[in-house]
């Protein structure tokens, strides 16, 4: 039995402000960007969030979330007392020391977090030190929260999986494959996931060279689209949360102008969906009349390079 498009997480991009501006970032966060989400949209989207009757997780992320600390702490407790799993995705800069951590996430533990998501690898040490990780991730096992390593990889990267684990000294944490389900994270108290970085974006300057090709499948279902969507500063609801949402015409809608729910069902109905779904971006190419072949390092990146294709040719629109 297939499993139906509904949402099983949300995603609230509270900003597109970052406090570093990492190579391979495909949303060009960074420090020269000023949208934000205000307290009264985040507030209500998870009001209307209430209408998705399977959705279970609601993750905030940016940008990087923590540079709008009462807006995070006052919209994750909102979320919390709704029932619903809270995450927060992050770099890491604030730490800046093991006190600073405790007491920075010692707030959103009591305001209800569940999961704190910590972006470390190459690209982001370029402006985070590992110190700050390292004060995170001692805090966040203190304070008993589950804690999600994220690694995101070019072919030089020496900081890798396996050496962010041997850094923090915690042979306990998890290695697990991209494609692990969020919901798995509650099993186990820590997890590290690898990932290639996806050449769209700032990531689409980084050389081909860097490209780490074949690192995961890209044929097979989509087990994300519509079940993982996303709404950023600008009320945008993204399908998915990887860089098929910077394909602007598979956007869902406008949060900021229609409910939630009417959004997420009008998506249901649209035929690039229930492809994805069913036969990944395989079936995409079948569309465009092309067979699948190398050069890609995951079935993210595959399906960004077809729908892109489809909708520079017209395509898309039909789907």
């Amino acid at each position: 039995m297939k499993a139906p498009l509904a949402p099983l997480r949300l995603g609230l991009l509270l900003t597109y402000r970052c406090n570093a501006a990492c190579r391979h970032c495909y949303l060009d966060a960074g420090p020269s960007r000023t949208e934000e989400m205000s307290r009264r949209e985040a507030l209500r989207y998870l009001d209307e969030a209430a209408d998705l009757p399977t959705l279970r997780m609601v993750s905030f992320t940016g940008g990087e979330p923590f540079l709008l600390p009462d807006l995070l702490r006052e919209a994750l407790s909102h979320a919390s007392e709704m029932g619903l799993r809270t995450e927060v995705v992050t770099n890491c800069s604030w730490a800046e020391s093991t006190e600073e951590a405790r007491e920075q996430l010692g707030t959103l533990a009591g305001a209800g977090l569940d999961v704190i998501n910590i972006s470390v690898d190459d690209f982001h040490q370029e402006f985070i030190p590992f110190s700050h990780v390292r004060n995170c991730y001692e805090a966040a096992r203190e304070l008993g929260l589950k804690i999600t390593i994220l690694c995101t990889i070019a072919k030089s990267s020496e900081l890798r999986a396996e050496k962010v684990v041997d850094l923090l000294g915690d042979t306990n944490i998890h290695i697990m494959g991209e494609d692990t389900t969020p919901f798995n994270r509650f099993k186990i108290y820590a997890m590290a996931v690898e990932t290639a970085f996806i050449p769209a974006g700032r990531g689409s300057r980084i050389p081909r060279g860097e490209w780490v090709i074949g690192h995961r499948p890209v044929v097979g279902p989509c087990f994300h689209i519509l079940r993982d969507i996303a709404i950023d500063p600008s009320g945008r609801v993204l399908p998915c949360c990887s860089a098929a949402g910077l394909i602007s015409s598979l956007n869902l809608g406008n949060a900021k102008r229609e409910p939630l729910s009417r959004i997420v069902e009008g998506g249901r109905g649209r035929e690039v969906f229930k492809i994805l779904a069913e036969r990944g971006p395989e079936g995409l190419l079948d569309v465009r009349g092309d067979e699948v072949s190398g050069g890609y390092v995951n079935k993210c990146h595959l399906c960004y390079e077809a729908l892109l294709s489809l909708e520079r040719r017209g395509v898309l629109s039909k789907l």
